[in-house]
């Protein structure tokens, strides 16, 4: 078995890691300094006598546990909020020719390496070398990112730029808001298609304010209470920035949202109390027509769909035909997308018994994914303990008779219901041809020290493809944050921490330390050597599933194999962590630290005028 291995897994480097070593090579000569380089869609001078803008969208990475900012030869996933922000400065060029023109910087620092001091000496040289004014955006920062993030805006910021800061934490946590605009950061909160437009105006009369936040649009319940959302039906599609795709793993892969919000209302999610519980699409045809241009014109030929639950989305059903449609007329398309367990639960019909309206729909949203390329959706088992589901109320995972908290006896049935029920799901994606990749939480009330490992054989049990398993974190804009804070239940306060691989709360049943075992022995059980090579030896071989989901199962799992075992987290990392010189660093942890770090000098603006700190 071990000289099997060997030999396999050296066929595997020679057809697969080779080539990716060569490739790294033939491209280290092509890759320029993203300081002083626009995107590649944009013309190298304005088309028209106006003020130029350049504008940086960054997106910050996290640091690891030695402290080193994450920066890895090849990405997994290029990041979407990047691509839309960038399809946003195409717009207001095509729409403004008389007042300022927009060139766009993308920077994707988990690709494309830390920004240091010296790179924002180099951005503050070449702006004045252009005669070009410079806005950095921190975009998308999730809260595992916001300490990178704040590090890098203060040195903006000390530079002299006008900065901005968006994403998930500052859209869900006021006291990181109030930090930042304290030290000259411009905040954005939510959505970015309504309020760019004016965040620009503002910035070309030099009246930039404090904080964004959306205005325009519909009022959307959250898990407490309401939010203004935009409507997308007319909002720019993704750009499709082609040296950026390079520095992931498949160049010939990238993300589009298709519609935002999600109707649940689990606890430790934040996604409803950013984006809303009313489900907003966009325009199914442009959708399709961008996926036509991204094929012809780019190359693209496999996506991820990265609406947070595609089974929700108003347009699925023109989005999917026309999927079904191109690769009918011979071209090639494949794509994964998360989706809710329901999508797929239904049982086999009994004799005599007429399906539901439920159950067709389904039927049909599986049929249609499997006709248009899908080989992967990711679902969000999450639990098997149907007390953690109902404390986290993820009640959609529950069968309807135990939807209401039940005694011991009653927990037993309705944790056989719920691996049934999972089951059910995996089975019904088998027969389309599709892998299920689960997501899998680790730490919730009712969890155990053996929890762990026994949650991984149950889903290897029930034919789970590939997990990706997380510990339950207290995200700020979650309802779980908010009782944390009340309870007194939060361990741990700094916030890069919250990347779902340490325990940062106080648990019921666990010491923290014994949560975070149970979290590895997930990972090592459901990828165990064992299990991993007979996926690799058997080609994936699961009943019903087609080549291209085997075979994207079978990278996937060697890719976990090899990321967690290297100390990352698979969907934060990449390939190959490289090193990073000492400027790249964590030098604080707490706001006020970094404020005296960074802006203890003061700012001076990039004409070297020292200006003062806002209050």
């Amino acid at each position: 078995m071990l000289l099997a291995a060997t030999a396999f897994l050296g066929i595997l480097f020679a057809t697969v890691v080779w080539p990716l070593l060569r490739r790294a090579r033939r491209e280290a000569g092509e890759i320029v300094s993203l300081a002083v380089r626009p995107a590649a869609a944009a013309p190298e001078h304005p088309p028209v006598l106006c003020r130029t803008l350049r504008v940086y969208f960054i997106k910050p990475s996290k640091y690891d546990d030695r402290g080193r900012v994450a920066h890895f030869w090849k990405g997994v996933l290029p990041n979407n909020t990047l691509t839309v922000l960038a399809a946003l400065n195409e717009a207001y060029n095509r729409l403004h020719d008389d007042d300022a023109y927009l060139e766009t910087v993308i920077w994707d620092e988990q690709v494309d390496g830390p920004v240091l001091p010296a790179t924002i000496q180099s951005i503050q040289e070449k702006a004045l070398e252009d005669d070009v004014e410079v806005i950095v955006g921190l975009a998308g920062v999730q809260t595992n990112q916001y300490p990178r993030g704040r590090d890098l805006a203060l040195q903006f910021r000390r530079a002299g730029f006008p900065v901005l800061f968006g994403g998930f934490h500052v859209s869900g946590y006021p006291e990181s808001r109030a930090f930042l605009e304290s030290c000259g950061v411009t905040t954005v909160v939510g959505e970015a298609e309504t309020i760019w437009g004016d965040i620009l105006a503002d910035y070309l009369r030099g009246e930039l304010r404090p904080s964004y936040s959306v205005s325009e649009g519909i009022r959307a319940k959250t898990g407490s209470g309401e939010i203004t959302v935009p409507l997308i039906a007319e909002a720019q599609l993704p750009a499709i920035n082609d040296p950026y795709l390079r520095r992931f793993a498949s160049p010939n892969m990238t993300t589009v949202d298709t519609s935002r919000g999600c109707p649940f209302t689990c606890s430790y999610c934040s996604v409803k109390n950013v984006m809303g519980r009313t489900m907003r699409a966009r325009d199914p045809q442009a959708v399709v027509r961008w996926i036509r241009d991204a094929g012809q014109h780019h190359g693209i030929d496999s996506l991820f769909i990265v609406d947070d639950d595609f089974f929700r989305s108003p347009s699925w059903e023109p989005i999917l035909e026309g999927m079904a449609e191109y690769r009918r007329q011979g071209n090639a398309l494949s794509f994964m997308m998360q989706v809710d367990a329901e999508a797929a639960a239904f049982d086999d019909l009994k004799p005599g018994e007429k399906p539901s309206s439920q159950r067709q729909k389904s039927e049909r949203f599986l049929r249609l994914a499997a006709e248009a390329g899908c080989y992967s959706a990711f679902v969000g088992f999450e639990t098997f303990n149907p007390q953690n589901l109902l404390a986290v109320t993820k009640v959609q995972n529950l069968e309807k008779e135990h939807r209401q908290r039940k005694d011991g006896a009653d927990v037993t049935a309705a944790l056989q219901a719920v691996k049934e029920k999972y089951r059910r799901v995996c089975h019904n994606w088998h027969r389309q041809g599709v892998a299920v990749h689960c997501g899998y939480m680790i730490g919730f009330p009712f969890d155990g020290p053996e929890s762990g490992r026994q949650s991984a054989e149950w889903l290897l049990e029930v034919g789970v493809d590939l997990a990706s398993f997380f510990i339950v974190t207290p995200l700020p804009g979650t309802e779980d944050h908010d009782k944390a804070v009340r309870e007194g239940t939060i361990a741990d306060w700094d916030f890069n921490q919250y990347d779902s691989q340490h325990m940062v709360s106080h648990h019921p049943r666990m010491t923290p330390a014994e949560v975070e075992r149970a979290y590895r022995e997930a990972y090592l059980t459901f990828y165990s050597a064992r299990n991993t090579l007979r996926s690799l030896f058997t080609w994936h071989r699961v009943p019903g599933l087609g080549w291209p989901a085997r075979s994207a199962m079978m990278r996937q799992r060697l890719y976990y194999f090899y990321s967690y075992r290297a100390g990352r987290h698979p969907m934060l990392g990449g390939l190959w962590q490289k090193g990073v010189p000492p400027a790249a660093r964590r030098r604080v942890v707490a706001d006020e630290e970094a404020r005296a770090q960074y802006l203890g000098a003061g700012i001076v603006s990039v004409e070297g005028v020292r200006l003062e700190l806002p209050g």
